[in-house]
């Protein structure tokens, strides 16, 4: 990695990111137009190769910075190749905005970022597309897809998860530099993060642009969709594995409870419940280690462990009583009346959890 030109003095905007790996003749025209509007632009050679240096040699020309991998690292690890280099070699930057250097963003909305960024200097700036026009259709589903779950996995409301133009606060640059992910996975990593940090969120309307049905994109859906979608289903995962233990208990208790002719004591002591309780017993200390370090990432509230058993509690007593009336309302077996109830219960659980167990004390972004 070499630098080819000299540190700027400190601009008036913010400084423009732009990760570049085997662009066209668009890099040099975007560099040309956001040095016309006064701004200082950062260009990462994402290991393209010496066919490509041209391009990056014209955007040196027109005033911009330009530093090189030596071989290709992904998206994310020029992002944060970056914003190290900015954070060394502009040590008074009003912040930093990232754009992709393909033509989907216009000079016109960075510029656009960038002004938000100046008036909310401690806010995360998303550049939000409203995905109206001739939007290619994998793009409209993977962005309303991926919107949904990210905002069941932090509840956090952002309408464009997927958009590269972002604006970065001075303050959040050391904890983003530090962030986990060399591909596309970056950038979601650092919206899951946002649920721990006083970093507030601001989406800005921008123009949704697509090139040639994005033919240009390196996005693979298929390679990095499942780096992207394997952090927010890890979420999912230890509540599967803790499903599969709670009913698997379940089945057996029933089971031998039926064997022992188990009497129904009262109405809420019969074998659904007294299956029922067992199971979640035995299943509730595995699912709370599970969820905590897996899915929250060690971070509770405190008194975590009471607060998980009694949503737990709570949890069983409303799965037995309404096992038990959706078997009696509707004549269906035990087993099967249990598995739409899980479902809903679930869905229900996990928001409890996310914002009153395992909800830490936000804490302002690391800085060096």
């Amino acid at each position: 990695m070499a630098a080819t030109s000299n540190p700027q003095e400190s601009p008036l905007y913010p400084i423009v990111l732009l990760p570049a790996y085997r662009p066209d003749g668009g890099l040099p025209q975007l560099v040309e137009k956001l040095r016309g509007r006064g701004m200082a632009v950062l260009v990462v050679d994402d290991g393209s190769g010496e066919a490509f240096f041209p391009f990056f040699d014209q955007c040196e020309a027109l005033g911009a910075r330009v530093i090189r991998h030596a071989v290709n690292l992904g998206k994310g690890r020029a992002l944060k190749t970056g914003l190290n280099e900015i954070q060394l070699a502009y040590p008074d930057a009003r912040g930093v905005v990232t754009a992709d250097a393909d033509g989907q963003h216009t000079p016109e909305d960075i510029q656009k970022v960038a002004l938000a960024l100046r008036e909310h200097p401690d806010t995360l700036i998303m550049g939000g597309r409203a995905f109206c026009g001739k939007v290619p259709w994998k793009s409209r589903a993977g962005n309303s897809l991926t919107r949904a779950v990210y905002r069941m996995a932090t509840g956090i409301r952002i309408y464009d998860t997927q958009t590269g133009l972002r604006g970065l606060p001075v303050k959040a640059l050391p904890w983003m530099t530090e962030q986990q992910g060399e591909r596309y996975e970056y950038e979601m990593n650092v919206l899951l993060k946002l649920r721990h940090y006083v970093l507030p969120v601001i989406e800005v309307p921008i123009d949704t642009v697509y090139i040639d049905q994005n033919a240009g994109s390196h996005f693979r859906a298929l390679r990095d969709g499942l780096r992207i979608y394997g952090v927010i289903l890890g979420y999912m995962l230890t509540s599967l594995i803790s499903f599969g233990v709670d009913y698997t208990l379940y089945l057996l208790g029933l089971r031998v409870l039926g064997a022992m002719a188990f009497p129904a004591i009262s109405p809420l002591i019969t074998p659904v419940t007294v299956s029922y309780a067992i199971a979640r017993v035995c299943s509730a200390f595995l699912n709370y280690l599970l969820t905590k370090h897996a899915v929250f990432g060690g971070r509770s509230s405190k008194g975590a462990l009471w607060k998980f058993y009694l949503v737990a509690a709570v949890q069983l007593l409303l799965g037995a009583g309404f096992t038990t009336l959706l078997a009696d309302f509707t004549r269906v077996p035990e087993s099967i009346a249990k598995l739409p109830v899980d479902a809903l219960l679930f869905c229900a659980s996990f928001v409890v959890q996310r914002d009153y167990v395992f909800r830490a004390k936000k804490q302002e972004p690391p800085q060096n």
